[in-house]
């Protein structure tokens, strides 16, 4: 049911949707929590033993952390409406890409936080002070760099192997990505178009391209996250921090026996 939020200018009354609180883990889910929770480092067994994270919290953490990936990114190039902005970062969280790259030049990042709804608390999102430095900076780490682009200059969206180290560029609205930048990346990609129009909005655009790229890797491997372990620990820890909301274990008390030896 909404409930009651404020009221509109003319008085009459505005709702906000209560959101759909997920269902409990089922019992053998939360064994195998306590399970992985006994092989984690002291730190990390504190949020369990001190409670500060829920069993129900950790276990969607977890769920998240094994759909997570960083072979996957995007890049913000010149994308300068907040909306946008906050859409595309929204996107990414929710389909589980860790990694939000910009080049946005003189325009300024400020994506609206009422789109975002938190999303960017779980994201990196890191700037490069332009587009060359950015794509050299991926490339180093194997990535292809692919741009969004019109019909009649790229091959089609459905064609491009997304199961490699790959990251995705999206650009101005109004006037799409310069050639310098397209001349930086290895290939760039349409999204088939059936109706009259003859663009998709950015932040639709993203959202078509990133749940293809994540489902392509889905359906050759059977999930869309690839973290290895070392990345895997160093995210946990970091959303465990987060989830917490700045609150932080304890430090054990030291054993006096222990002490007096």
């Amino acid at each position: 049911m909404p409930r009651r939020h404020k009221t509109r200018k003319d008085g009459s009354p505005a709702y906000r949707s209560m959101r759909t609180p997920k269902p409990p883990p089922p019992p053998e889910s939360l064994a195998e929590l306590e399970k992985l929770t006994e092989s984690l480092p002291p730190e990390l067994r504190a949020y369990r033993d001190q409670g500060l994270l829920s069993p129900q919290r950790r276990f969607y953490l977890e769920q998240v952390l094994g759909h997570r990936t960083r072979t996957l990114a995007t890049i913000l190039a010149g994308t300068h409406d907040p909306h946008n902005q906050a859409a595309v970062m929204r996107t990414c969280e929710s389909l589980g890409i860790q990694e939000v790259h910009l080049a946005l030049g003189d325009e300024t990042f400020r994506p609206s936080p009422k789109v975002t709804q938190n999303a960017h608390r779980w994201l990196d999102v890191v700037s490069h002070p332009d587009f060359t430095t950015l794509a050299g900076a991926l490339r180093d780490r194997g990535f292809a760099i692919f741009a969004a682009e019109l019909e009649d200059r790229a091959e089609s969206l459905y064609s491009i192997d997304f199961t490699r180290p790959i990251a995705v560029v999206f650009g101005s609205e109004p006037t799409g990505l310069p050639e310098s930048v397209l001349a930086d990346c290895d290939g760039s990609f349409h999204i088939p178009m059936y109706g009259l129009s003859q663009s998709y909005n950015i932040s639709v655009a993203a959202a078509i391209a990133l749940s293809w790229a994540v489902e392509s890797r889905r359906r050759a491997w059977g999930k869309p996250g690839n973290l290895d372990p070392e990345e895997l620990a160093a995210l946990r820890r970091s959303f465990y921090e987060t989830a917490a909301r700045g609150r932080t274990p304890k430090p054990p008390t030291p054993d006096p026996a222990t002490d007096s030896e």
